[in-house]
């Protein structure tokens, strides 16, 4: 799959609402990795109360979004290989993330900037998922490291 994929894409596929709904857009998928961005808002909720005179977009939130984005990778390989293909079908599946590892933040992220973001599945067994992962603020690298994602049931989530 190399289209782009729309918020209501990513929201039909995620668990996530506001305010911790972070991608905005998928725009390539590929057999093993995926891209997309997030549009950063001076309105996010992430800066309130994150540092009075200066806002800076905190980690955490970083590593949610590419944490969301690999996600919807291991969503879209499962809704590729299942045999329900029927116009409206729904995903059983949310990933959970289980391990941070190795992460650097290398530039500040703030409002205004779109943050590009990019997950590669490094491998994996039956539920559980290494991704290698980064984002860009304008082609520069500003965090890259490297996540573990559980993929489990919704219903037992829910």
């Amino acid at each position: 799959m190399t289209q782009q994929y729309p918020h209501q894409w990513v929201r039909d596929r995620l668990p996530h609402r506001w305010p911790f709904l972070l991608v905005d857009k998928v725009t390539k998928i590929t057999k093993n990795s995926i891209e997309g961005y997030k549009n950063v808002s001076a309105s996010d909720v992430a800066f309130l109360g994150h540092f009075s005179e200066v806002s800076i977009m905190p980690g955490v939130f970083v590593v949610e979004t590419l944490a969301q984005i690999s996600g919807l990778l291991l969503i879209s390989k499962q809704e590729e290989t299942d045999q329900n293909q029927e116009r409206g079908y729904v995903n059983t599946k949310v990933g959970l993330l289980t391990s941070i590892r190795g992460f650097k933040f290398l530039k500040i992220i703030e409002p205004g900037d779109r943050l590009s973001l990019k997950s590669i599945l490094k491998g994996g067994n039956e539920n559980c998922f290494i991704f290698a992962v980064s984002a860009y603020v304008d082609d520069h690298e500003v965090a890259v490291g490297e996540i573990q994602i559980f993929l489990q049931e919704r219903e037992v989530v829910m």
